[in-house]
């Protein structure tokens, strides 16, 4: 029975199934060290003895005997065969099976596998050829491929011939010209003519699986003018351009040893990784991520860092990448590389160890797509304020964890200076009824009268004297709201001028319409004080309390980096001024 589906096939599934997602599903684990332990399914006991090799992909079970793989967890748990084992966990790791019939043989792949490695020999002989493969070693030479990098990954020369690969694989593949068009490797002419070579003139990737089998190639062009700047093998059996990660053969044990994977866009920001050492990254090659690639990921590491370029095309590569990936339960996070650059040219101008240390510097992907939004985006208007939030949302939608969302809303809140609690409870409410945008009214300013800023403006209108003493004791840098600090910042100026605060005469010099807004309405609907001073104070302490709170959550964050990067001396400093800021909030909040 085992043998109707080909072994290959068979290594591909067990290398995207993750046997401690599979237990999981049954048994209850907790980590101890390095493995993972629970009670044993197969027999009734107390202490648990059942232990998961996450590293290894087997369990055992020290108390009855049992072991075994995944398939086998699946075997005896469901009480089916191995072939049922293998095509269930084919379906739930997203392998299709080979549908066997008289044109396609169970032998077929095992052909395949043959024929792309006799083109991966032919084109290696193409590259080291004296004359032929001249101009490939020129450019080779001009990217900094050394000779051990060239070997390990197998890149060669298609030559401009063609019917070279054609000529050469009749001869030693001992097959028919359809089969090698089968594999991707020739084209027929239209209209049912002659075969001849798909790659032309091209330096070869050879494209891999996990076990390190070539299943197709990439080749790139050496001139703009023939073509696309790089050609794939078409889909194949065995080749499925969203089920495959460059690389991911000669880093799949850096992955499981760090915990962590680096995912990279292009060939050579990949080889330029592994040749400077940077042996847990792999590469998207241009595509968007696929939850099949991602599946690859899941089983070696929980942790993933996207290193995409900063223009629009690899940030929105990187969004969608986060999205397949934390669908997955993976932590995501993003390293943006200066403008104009990518980590092939990064680490050869700056060398590994500054790739490295910026690599420590990613931040969660939610917090760096915020920080993006706020900076591309107003919350200088309410209507501003509603669109940076609508932009946000349905990314915050995707986070499963209500705390974490919680924790994501109140970052936001503090970045964004937004202190307007009514939109805020919006935002909370839009996300527990899974509303992908705020309704228009969200922005309306009545929502925002709870501010301590829109207070301390009625308090310094209503009365001149607590506005000396609103000038005196907070700064136009503490109001967050650019509204209300506008409005403070014409109050203090009309103060120094010695001139009467009168709204009519204050509107004429305001140009934000959101301001003249909120001084009108102040003017119509002026609030009565019973302690004008006393109110001052406590909204000038609600300031100064949230201002410290924000400094205490950045210089934590600042610690925990400092922590991560071994910087003992930066992290002491850093716990002294904590303590002093808790010591300041204490003083405010006694």
């Amino acid at each position: 029975m085992k043998n109707r589906i080909p072994d290959s096939v068979i290594e591909d599934i067990r290398s995207r199934a993750d046997i401690t997602e599979k237990v999981s599903q049954s048994v209850a684990l907790k980590k101890a060290g390095k493995y993972l332990k629970g009670l044993c399914p197969f027999h009734s006991e107390k202490t648990p003895s059942f232990t998961v090799s996450p590293d290894k992909q087997i369990y055992h079970c020290f108390g009855c005997g049992a072991g075994g793989n995944v398939f086998k967890f699946v075997m005896e748990t469901e009480e089916i065969s191995f072939l049922d084992a293998v095509k269930k966990m084919a379906q739930e790791v997203g392998v299709e099976l080979p549908a066997y019939s008289p044109d396609q043989p169970p032998g077929e792949r095992e052909t395949l596998f043959r024929l792309n490695r006799l083109a991966a020999e032919y084109f290696q002989r193409q590259f080291n050829a004296p004359e032929a493969g001249l101009e490939a070693r020129q450019y080779a030479k001009s990217r900094l491929l050394d000779s051990e990098t060239l070997e390990k990954y197998q890149i060669g020369w298609a030559s401009p011939g063609w019917r070279g690969l054609a000529t050469e694989l009749a001869k030693t593949g001992r097959c028919k010209a359809e089969l090698l068009e089968k594999a991707g490797l020739v084209r027929q002419k239209e209209g049912g003519g002659d075969y001849y070579d798909r790659f032309r003139g091209r330096i070869m990737f050879p494209l891999k699986d996990a076990q390190g089998r070539i299943i197709g190639f990439a080749g790139r062009t050496l001139k703009e003018e023939d073509g696309p700047k790089y050609l794939n093998s078409p889909e194949t059996l065995l080749y499925k351009k969203g089920s495959t990660l460059f690389g991911l053969d000669g880093a799949r044990e850096a992955i499981r040893r760090r915990d962590s994977a680096l995912i990279v866009e292009g060939y050579f920001d990949q080889i330029r990784a592994h040749q400077h050492g940077i042996k847990n990254t792999v590469a998207a090659c241009g595509t968007a991520l696929t939850p099949a690639q991602g599946q690859l990921l899941r089983h070696l590491t929980s942790n993933v860092t996207l290193v995409f370029d900063a223009d629009p095309a690899g940030q929105a590569a990187a969004e969608k990448g986060f999205e397949v990936l934390l669908e997955l339960g993976i932590n995501v996070k993003v390293a943006v590389l200066p403008e104009g650059q990518d980590p092939d040219s990064f680490i050869l101008d700056q060398g590994a160890e500054a790739f490295l240390r910026h690599i420590e510097t990613a931040q969660p992907f939610i917090e760096s797509y915020i920080q993006r939004t706020l900076r591309n985006g107003d919350v200088s208007t309410p209507s501003g304020r509603v669109e940076v939030v609508n932009r946000v949302l349905p990314l915050l939608l995707k986070v499963k964890s209500q705390i974490e969302r919680s924790e994501w809303v109140r970052y936001f809140s503090e970045h964004s200076g937004v202190e307007d609690k009514a939109l805020l409870n919006e935002l909370k409410k839009a996300m527990e009824q899974n509303q992908e945008t705020l309704p228009p009214q969200a922005a309306s300013p009545a929502r925002s009268r709870l501010e301590p800023g829109f207070y301390l403006a009625q308090l310094a209108l209503a009365d001149a004297e607590t506005a000396a003493f609103i000038q005196q004791e907070i700064a136009l840098e503490e109001i967050h709201n650019p509204a209300f600090r506008e409005i403070l910042e014409l109050i203090y100026q009309t103060l120094d001028q010695a001139a009467p605060l009168k709204v009519d005469r204050l509107l004429d010099r305001l140009d934000n319409p959101e301001a003249r807004t909120w001084l009108s309405r102040m003017g119509l609907e002026p609030i009565t004080f019973d302690d004008p001073k006393k109110a001052a104070r406590h909204c000038i302490h609600e300031i100064k309390r949230k201002s410290i709170e924000s400094s205490i959550e950045e210089l934590k964050k600042q610690r925990r980096e400092a922590e991560k990067a071994g910087e003992a001396d930066r992290s002491r400093a850093l716990h002294s001024r904590l303590r002093e800021m808790r010591l300041s909030l204490g003083a405010w909040q006694a």
